[in-house]
């Protein structure tokens, strides 16, 4: 494992920095990476805040549409099979 020295943005003075978030400051034990933990923090509240409004617009929609979406591509097959044996029994 690496060591460098990085200077504490708390106590602005130089400390050991194993390159870890969890680090801390030998002279104030202040967290050495608090930016970028509070931004990793900020875009996981956003992430879970998006997938709540996607589950709270699933929830809205009527079952029967959901249903269809979900097989949306079954259905379209089943349309071109149902349409073929159509035009080949129209021919034949």
């Amino acid at each position: 494992m690496v060591k460098r020295e990085i200077k504490c943005p708390h106590c602005c003075q130089w400390t050991v920095w194993q390159e870890q978030l969890q680090d801390r400051c030998k002279h104030c034990n202040g967290l050495l990476e608090q930016e970028k933990i509070n931004k990793i923090e900020a875009l996981a509240s956003q992430r879970k805040l998006k997938e709540e409004i996607e589950q709270a617009r699933i929830a809205q929609q009527n079952p029967f549409f959901r249903k269809v979406k979900q097989y949306t591509a079954t259905i379209f097959i089943g349309f071109i099979l149902v349409l073929t044996a159509v035009i080949v029994l129209a021919a034949g």
